[in-house]
């Protein structure tokens, strides 16, 4: 027998969303401000965290792997010696921004600029996107780079500086990121378009506390079901020459709601998940689950992509000395130390073309002409990386983690069964291309030339070498061999938790972000990203709620006429 209130299954309601997570949030608060009157359901598999004081602050440990995580697992990944691994995904209202690290990076305006021209349309150019970028956020400075960012908006970032928390090892950082050539940014800002150098740490949140984004986004006025898990969508197939319409949604007790329009946000892994459970998807996919074909697009649950992440540690000559947390320098026992991931920076690097173009040309078969070639034209933010200082609870360790931004691996997310409560077949295919691979190889040699090696103050005079993995009997050196570095990063790297592309737009909905040959059914979510964005995505994803809501809104009032 349902649960459900019968309110809820009597109202034929003007917006149902599917997913409570961040994008939902954005769109369903500014269609109800937008009109007072709209009837808006949301539905979110997990529960509401808003009031939960365990996950507020960055040493949580109700996160990764906590009651607000769907548990996910990966297929066997053939590149990382067939390792299965964790893929964390937000399961509560707020989705990831319940067990995010809160990091604040905006990413290449290159990459946003290249969605626009994929799409051919300029509202998801960086600039068509910065006006939501901006509305987005509340900066903590209104005086770095004022054009690019907004002062009022629902989301507050913090810096390291304007919470008063810069680390013992910052100028020696600094220094010796520029022995190695690379500069700090401008006001070291990394947001404001390209953050090809040294900016420092920005992350979401009020003076360490967590920014939740269904508590940033007011649902007040919206009616929220919670550990409800949605089925399929109705699809109303009305046959020859007319297309099928969205109508509601079935839940996974056999309830049915009504709604004239209905908006997936379940993220890159469920909504094309639910789009295939709806008769969306590959054929071929479809009926071997003996799930009628609503629509033929073989594109949904392809193009999956998602930043890698690695972390190395690296020995402290001399742990009394205070440079990292656990050591006994008294200044980390001050509150604000305990605020944010223990870094000062956030390092965006490119690397040397003649390796990648060799790559390439693995890949495409052919050499490519570097004057054009997307990858090899300009300088591109390939890889990300966080100096943390922390990695042991006595102060001998901190840690070096880096992220592989700009992959070009693509894998892809399939139906196990027809029953919503199997987990999807999560593929992201992690290090399958040349590219990736001498990317990430490419990372490792800067991390151990900036960390292990004469060539920089810190690791001259503060660290003493790599600290090892169990399983290895060497550690990392600048003398390393590429199939050592390889045969580490393949027992190490896992997800960077950015899946993105699953229903892209181009591909499975068009500019206004509705399904393509599906009335009354859209995607708002990191799926439709058709391009890798080399950023954290919650940022491009409010962007996408803010900019989507107004796409709705003014679809709403030129029907109202």
């Amino acid at each position: 027998m349902s649960t459900i209130p019968t309110n809820i299954t009597s109202t034929l309601w003007d917006y149902i969303f599917v997913g409570g997570g961040l994008v939902a949030s954005v769109i369903s608060h500014r269609l109800l401000e937008s009109d007072p009157h709209l009837k808006i359901l949301v539905v979110e598999a997990g529960p509401n965290a808003n009031d939960r004081s365990d996950i507020v602050w960055p040493n949580s440990n109700n996160l990764i792997g906590g009651d607000f995580d769907w548990k996910d697992v990966t297929v066997k990944q053939s590149n990382l010696d067939d390792r299965i691994l964790s893929y964390s995904l937000g399961k509560a209202l707020g989705g990831g921004t319940v067990i995010n690290a809160g990091g604040w990076v905006r990413g290449d305006q290159f990459d946003l600029d290249t969605w626009g021209s994929i799409v051919d349309d300029k509202r998801w150019s960086y600039d068509g996107l910065l006006p939501y970028l901006k509305k987005s956020e509340q900066f903590w400075s209104k005086d770095i780079n004022s054009d690019q960012h907004g002062q009022s908006g629902p989301c507050f970032v913090q810096s390291v500086t304007s919470t008063n928390r810069e680390f013992p090892l910052r100028d020696i950082v600094l220094q010796s990121w520029a022995e190695l050539g690379i500069n700090p940014r401008p006001g070291l800002d990394a947001n404001a378009g390209n953050p090809l150098g040294v900016g420092e740490l920005q992350e979401n949140k009020v003076n360490g506390r967590r920014e939740i984004a269904a508590a940033r986004y007011s649902l007040d006025g919206i009616t929220v079901l919670t550990d409800t898990q949605v089925a399929r969508v109705i699809i109303d197939n009305k046959g020859p020459g007319q297309s099928p319409t969205a109508v509601g949604i079935a839940l996974a007790d056999g309830s049915e709601i009504r709604g004239h329009e209905t908006i997936l946000s379940a993220g890159a892994i469920r909504t094309p998940q639910l789009l295939k459970l709806s008769g969306i998807g590959p054929a071929e996919e479809l009926k071997k689950h003996g799930i009628p074909v609503v629509l033929d697009n073989p594109e949904v649950g392809e193009n999956l992509a998602d930043h890698g992440l690695f972390r190395f540690g690296y020995k402290v000559k001399d742990p009394s000395a205070g440079w990292a947390l656990g050591s006994p320098n008294q200044l980390f026992t001050q509150e604000q130390y305990g605020w944010g991931t223990p870094a000062d920076f956030v390092v965006s690097t490119d690397v040397s073309k003649k390796g990648l173009a060799a790559a390439i040309a693995e890949d495409e078969g052919k050499a490519p002409d570097p004057s054009v070639h997307p990858l090899l034209s300009r300088e591109r933010t390939f890889n990300e990386h966080v100096f943390i200082y922390a990695g042991a609870a006595d102060g001998s360790v901190v840690s070096f983690a880096t992220f592989t931004m700009l992959t070009t691996s693509r894998g892809s997310v399939k139906l196990a069964s027809s029953n919503i409560q199997d987990a999807p077949l999560i593929d992201p295919n992690f290090l399958n291309t040349a590219v990736d691979r001498y990317v990430a190889r490419e990372a490792v040699k800067l991390q151990v030339k900036f960390a292990a090696s004469n060539a920089t103050a810190i690791g001259r005079d503060i660290l003493d070498g790599e600290v090892g993995e169990t399983g290895f009997d060497e550690t990392l050196t600048v003398d390393s061999t590429d199939d050592y570095i390889d045969a580490r990063l393949r027992s190490i790297l896992g997800t960077g938790y950015h899946p993105m592309g699953t229903a892209a737009m181009g591909k499975v909905v068009d500019q206004d972000l509705r399904v393509k040959g599906i009335n009354s059914l859209r995607v708002v979510d990191a799926s439709v990203i058709p391009i890798v964005v080399t950023g954290h995505l919650q940022v491009s994803l409010y962007a996408l709620g803010e900019q989507a809501s107004a796409i709705i809104s003014a679809e709403r009032n030129q029907r109202r006429g």
